[in-house]
């Protein structure tokens, strides 16, 4: 008899799902985006991300102090939720090489399916223990991308109180959406990443979730598809989005913007004159804060201040 429960227990283990194996003795085990069993010794206390999106995912479930590294731009608040907290993170990197890898030696690397697959790879043959996310094409992947990076970390309650948060904010922003009687507007995202934002996109799921009507997918556009000045007049868009340049982008940006609406051809559109201007953290966002920029948008789109912004709170499983 007592073999026969000792049996059940471990079948229930195994059956449990959710991407989590079961665990060896002195550790567990998760399943990545790519379907790949990833064991661990114990939960991590020294983690390296490769991207902004992932430090911010990250820091919704555990504490800065365990960043082995921060990613150069999580310290920028214009495109970054993080900026505060990675403040005293001491090793920043921009460029990702198994050897920068190597000397940091992280005893967990996260990483996603818009990394480098080569490094991917080598980091993996040094030993190190590599959970590949989701490079998030809407706010459903994200949700997916917290659940598997909190059972990496071994905080899976966090990342239920995460995704939580999510909802509860995404609810009421409904709420708020839902009694405009107003048709939705027309947006056109003006990026230096001529080729993001059509169908598709994370982008796009914003847009759809805010009550505005994505300018590049009502073109016919698809995610990595270029704007075209066609694209632009067939959409006939009720406002143009651009950013707020950031730091080392604001000549870019600048240079860029005088550019393109300097195209005669582009004077005819019902919305030329009404540009809203954001900065990139609520545009390009591809964390769990991602619910911070859909008020954003509805907020230039309808142009008054339907949510309140600013100072928002890192949502926080730990």
């Amino acid at each position: 008899m007592k073999l026969l429960r000792i049996l059940g227990v471990l079948f229930l283990l195994l059956a449990a799902g959710c991407g989590t194996a079961a665990p060896e003795p002195g550790g567990y085990a998760v399943e990545d985006v790519r379907g790949k069993t990833v064991r661990l010794a114990r939960p991590p206390q020294k983690i390296l991300t490769d991207s902004l999106h992932l430090d911010e995912t990250l820091l919704t479930l555990v504490p800065a102090e365990k960043l082995a590294g921060a990613y150069y731009l999580d310290r920028e608040p214009g495109i970054s939720f993080v900026a505060e907290e990675t403040r005293k993170v001491e090793l920043v990197l921009r460029d990702y090489t198994p050897e920068t890898v190597a000397r940091v030696k992280p005893d967990l690397f996260l990483a996603s399916t818009w990394s480098d697959p080569g490094l991917i790879q080598k980091v993996e043959e040094m030993g190190i223990p590599v959970v590949v996310c989701y490079g998030p094409l809407d706010l459903e992947q994200i949700r997916k991308n917290v659940s598997l990076m909190a059972r990496a970390v071994g905080n899976p309650q966090g990342g239920e109180k995460v995704i939580a948060q999510m909802e509860e904010r995404l609810q009421q922003t409904e709420q708020v959406l839902a009694k405009i009687q107003e048709p939705e507007p027309v947006g056109m995202l003006v990026s230096l990443m001529s080729r993001y934002g059509g169908s598709g996109s994370l982008y796009d799921d914003l847009c759809r979730r805010a009550h505005i009507r994505n300018g590049l997918a009502e073109a016919g556009l698809k995610n990595g598809q270029p704007l075209t000045r066609e694209a632009i007049l067939q959409a006939d868009p009720d406002f143009f989005l651009i950013s707020l340049p950031y730091g080392e982008e604001k000549e870019a940006y600048d240079r860029f913007q005088d550019q393109f609406f300097k195209d005669p051809s582009l004077q005819a559109v019902k919305g030329y004159d009404r540009r809203v201007a954001l900065p990139d953290r609520y545009v390009y966002d591809a964390s769990p804060m991602a619910v911070y920029g859909i008020q954003a948008l509805a907020n230039g789109a309808y142009g008054r201040q339907l949510f309140e912004l600013g100072q928002e709170p890192l949502l926080k499983g730990y």
